[in-house]
């Protein structure tokens, strides 16, 4: 249901009325799988209107939502690869937009690739550190909101993703196989380019 509701609001702004007249499903339990997808951060509140004497909330997708360890490991398998292929789909569509008119021209731009063969501590070290580095990047954010206020002249726009994942071996067919494919020798040490 969750997944359902997902996929309706991306792109579009409903209300869990609108959305169980479209899920076929009872209004109170599309709201509560709303309300669900709401305190996760991967839909928003976009705006109240008055309904027959209630109050009538309408929701969107969030574009690209950051969520904690925990809410991502709390999603079903089936978001979290739906989830994925949305964000990846949007990240490769910018970076290509952005390498075509000029967005990695400037002298601080950043791109690293580092290979990693870790142990299940170090992994969750990394997360951690993944983590935290999220929240100083937003808190970097909102200082630069509070001394921009509305001098929209001043805005410089820029992306910043961050990616850790799992390799996995490719058939020869190209399908994947379960599990993380495992060296015999170490990655060679990891390069960083900037641009």
């Amino acid at each position: 249901m969750r997944t359902r509701i997902l996929g309706l609001l991306d792109g579009r702004v409903a209300s869990p009325r609108q959305l169980s007249g479209e899920l076929d499903a009872p209004l109170q339990n599309v709201s509560y799988h709303v309300r669900e997808l709401a305190k996760l951060g991967l839909i928003e509140l976009v705006r109240t209107t008055q309904r027959r004497g209630a109050i009538e909330h309408h929701y969107t997708a969030v574009a690209a939502p950051h969520l904690s360890a925990q809410a991502w490991s709390d999603l079903p398998p089936i978001l979290r690869r739906r989830m994925t292929a949305a964000g990846l789909s949007e990240i490769f569509k910018e970076v290509e937009e952005a390498a075509a008119h000029g967005g990695f021209a400037a002298d601080d731009v950043h791109l690293s690739r580092t290979q990693l063969v870790l142990d299940d501590k170090a992994r969750k070290a990394l997360a951690k550190e993944l983590e935290a580095t999220s929240a100083r990047v937003h808190r970097i954010q909102e200082q630069a909101r509070q001394r921009l206020g509305d001098d929209r002249d001043a805005q410089q726009r820029m992306t910043l993703v961050m990616l850790r994942f799992d390799k996995v071996a490719v058939a020869a067919d190209n399908s994947a196989t379960q599990g993380p494919r495992r060296r015999a020798t170490p990655p060679s040490p990891s390069r960083a380019r900037r641009s």
